[in-house]
């Protein structure tokens, strides 16, 4: 599969809670791993930059320092909302699990940008980050100032 889906590999991979949503349009480009733990390092989150976790019954044992968490199931409907508060900051970066090419990631970075887009908005870019939690966990699970673990129960 390409990095970026055809209109088919999306509704051939449409989860059920995403089949009475529109197909997404645009296909935002990815953010490395390194280029967000620099983000975070050198940049002020919030004003720069966020990060938007989508997970949300598999939130439950890492997760980005200063990432937000947003379910996917739940942001398309949310984005009327959304759209003004995030408008002015410059990057916008989404992740699930892994962000494959259909991927929760993919599907929410591609519904935020075809909201900028529709409504002209250019202060603001979404981005997809490669590999999502696994690939960040994977490199920087142990780094606290990039990574914030939930104890178990």
């Amino acid at each position: 599969m390409s990095e970026y889906p055809t209109p088919q590999q999306w509704i051939e991979k449409t989860p059920d809670w995403a089949r009475s949503l529109p197909q997404p349009k645009s296909n935002p480009p990815h953010i490395s791993i390194a280029e967000v733990a620099e983000l975070i390092r050198t940049k002020k989150p919030s004003v720069d930059f966020i990060v938007v976790d989508l997970r949300r019954a598999d939130w439950d044992t890492n997760y980005i320092r200063t990432a937000i968490n947003l379910p996917a199931h739940s942001l398309y409907q949310s984005l009327p909302s959304l759209l003004p508060l995030l408008q002015s900051i410059p990057l916008v970066i989404f992740h699930c699990q892994s962000c494959s090419p259909v991927s929760r990631g993919s599907r929410a970075a591609s519904w935020y940008q075809d909201a900028l887009n529709e409504a002209g908005i250019t202060t603001s870019q979404a981005r997809i980050l490669t590999g999502g939690i696994k690939a960040w966990v994977a490199e920087y699970g142990d780094d606290e100032s990039l990574t914030v673990k939930i104890p178990s129960p």
